[in-house]
């Protein structure tokens, strides 16, 4: 194909790329210190950015190691898993928990914190450092379920029932699956029978047993439903 040919006005008139290059740098050069000024700002942006992603993957990091060196404490002081309480390790989950509050390592610090402190019978506490590890949970995290039940079993073994209803019926209303929520109802239908309530109990274990599926647990389920029915 034959290229147009140029004439004289063609080639008389600026190119339009050149046009707009000269306004650009003499934009420039009218607004250099502005130019600096916004160069400058997004430097230190970038730089911050890049110091705060380093320093929380440091953090991140330092939290993950304390953690584990907790979590070893814990195994040598209860090595077969028996719900041991132990003074030192939950020391060391405590520093893990103050020292990198942000960390995913602190929410496994106060979880097991409130585990320890519920074994050492130390249910107040427990129920604190549980429901600080709600506040902080995500909602797909199952350790929540655990740290309602543990709250319940707190305020069950203080015998303040109502508050131990209010924590097992809010494992129910997050709809956990079918083995928590007949958990659930099991810790329900027994605190209502403490409570010399035997309707309410009988009613809970029924729909205890309408969720459990395990044969030895559904035994029991029946024995009791006999005694209160």
């Amino acid at each position: 194909m034959v290229a147009a040919k140029m004439d004289k006005k063609d080639l008389e008139q600026p190119d339009a790329f050149q046009e707009v290059v000269g306004k650009v740098m003499a934009y420039a050069r009218e607004n250099r210190q502005k130019l600096y000024a916004a160069a400058g700002a997004l430097a230190l942006v970038i730089v911050l950015g890049a110091g705060y992603f380093f320093y929380s993957a440091h953090n991140e990091s330092e939290a993950a190691r304390l953690y584990f060196e907790a979590r070893m404490k814990l195994m040598r002081a209860d090595p077969m898993g028996m719900g041991l309480a132990d003074p030192e390790a939950a020391k060391a989950f405590q520093a893990v928990a103050e020292k990198y509050p942000a960390s995913d390592a602190a929410q496994g610090a106060r979880y097991e914190l409130g585990n320890l402190y519920f074994t050492a019978g130390e249910f107040d506490r427990s129920i604190q450092v549980y429901r600080a590890f709600i506040d902080k949970a995500s909602g797909k995290d199952i350790r929540t379920v655990y740290a309602w039940f543990g709250i319940g079993y707190a305020y069950e073994a203080k015998k303040e029932y109502d508050k131990a209803l209010e924590a097992f019926t809010r494992v129910v209303d997050s709809k956990p699956g079918n083995v928590h929520e007949g958990l659930s109802y099991r810790n329900i239908a027994r605190v209502y029978e403490e409570m010399n309530d035997r309707g309410k109990a009988l009613d809970f274990y029924k729909k205890a047993l309408e969720k459990t599926k395990d044969p030895t647990a559904s035994s029991l389920l029946k024995r009791k439903i006999a005694q209160l029915g």
